[in-house]
């Protein structure tokens, strides 16, 4: 259940920097580049200055824009989306190991699913992923 995820978090990770790059290479101002992705422009220019700050589906959003692939941001929503519904049926103990090693609680995690995910919290989540790895290596 956990490598699916790492999968789809590794492949967002590498979207988002391809991302942000091409935003920082962008000559629209916050005002074109917020009419062209459907955000207000102080969306923009505070998402700008804070990269975490960026949504799940502003960064398809721009990856649509920019012509890019956006296969690593619907796998990994559609992932996040199921996830719930696969830790029911896990035993307590693994569904615990996992809550713990996910740096987002079990409530948050409905709720994002509901509204959109920060990035910040993907990233945390891909970095523990990454870590715990590390550690079981």
């Amino acid at each position: 259940m956990i490598e699916p995820l790492q999968t789809s978090l590794q492949s967002f990770v590498n979207s988002y920097k391809a991302v942000m790059w091409r935003l920082r290479e962008c000559p629209l101002n916050d005002e074109q580049l917020a009419a062209a992705i459907g955000v207000s422009s102080s969306v923009i220019r505070s998402r700008r200055s804070k990269p975490d700050l960026w949504k799940l589906s502003d960064i398809n959003r721009l990856s649509v824009y920019f012509t890019m692939p956006t296969t690593a941001c619907s796998q990994l929503d559609q992932l996040l989306k199921e996830l719930p519904q696969q830790w029911v049926s896990l035993p307590m103990r693994e569904r615990r190991r996992y809550e713990r090693l996910l740096p987002v609680k079990k409530s948050q995690f409905h709720a994002y699913n509901l509204s959109d995910w920060p990035v910040h919290h993907l990233l945390k989540m891909h970095q523990n992923l990454i870590l715990n790895d590390e550690l079981a290596s």
